[in-house]
């Protein structure tokens, strides 16, 4: 893995950012700096790297849907059916490419969460899972049990992921919405691990 400078590209990341997001976004992805910073104490990472995962995660998140499909075409990304039908889906893979093509970054941990942090994923390593809990659980959020998941976000990172996958299927499910398949398959190795 080549050194990638995540200070430099965080401040690039954040004019970036203020540029291409909604103001009602901006306040979350914010919200979701704050929460990774706070886990990266917590957990001894990496800070500039978190908060690039942060600041990246949304970048693209308020572009119209077939804007989202020629991006990902032009990036090589397949587009499935799931992501023909909701093109926004893809907001989080054309972050990760841009990531990687325009800054060299080069770590699976990092690519993998920006790219996966909408559904999760069952190769998800302590980067990916801070980041998929700090936007699922930073300080504009509001459901059910959330104070809950926050705390338990800063005494087990491993058990608040899985506890955060179990909530994304548990809304999918109450609001008749997709489930995203790496969801189903992150759960399901969570379930394999427990039968072991």
């Amino acid at each position: 893995m080549s050194r990638v400078d995540y200070e430099k590209i965080s401040k690039h990341l954040d004019t970036a950012v203020k540029l291409l997001v909604s103001k009602e976004r901006l306040d979350h992805v914010y919200g979701v700096v704050d929460f990774c910073e706070r886990l990266a104490k917590r957990y001894q990472l990496e800070n500039d790297k978190l908060r690039t995962m942060a600041l990246a995660h949304d970048l693209f998140r308020d572009v119209e849907g077939k804007k989202l499909k020629r991006m990902a075409l032009s990036y090589g990304i397949n587009l499935n059916d799931l992501l023909e039908k909701k093109p926004i889906l893809l907001h989080g893979f054309i972050s990760a490419e841009y990531l990687k093509r325009r800054f060299g970054v080069d770590d699976e941990d990092v690519l993998l969460g920006v790219a996966y942090h909408t559904s999760g994923h069952p190769d998800f390593e302590v980067y990916s899972k801070a980041l998929i809990l700090a936007d699922s659980l930073e300080l504009t959020r509001l459901f059910d049990r959330v104070n809950q998941l926050r705390e338990l976000a800063f005494y087990d990172i491993d058990l608040a992921f899985k506890e955060i996958i179990k909530n994304k299927i548990v809304y999918a499910l109450n609001f008749n919405l997709y489930v995203l398949p790496h969801t189903l398959e992150t759960w399901n190795k969570f379930v394999e691990e427990d039968e072991k």
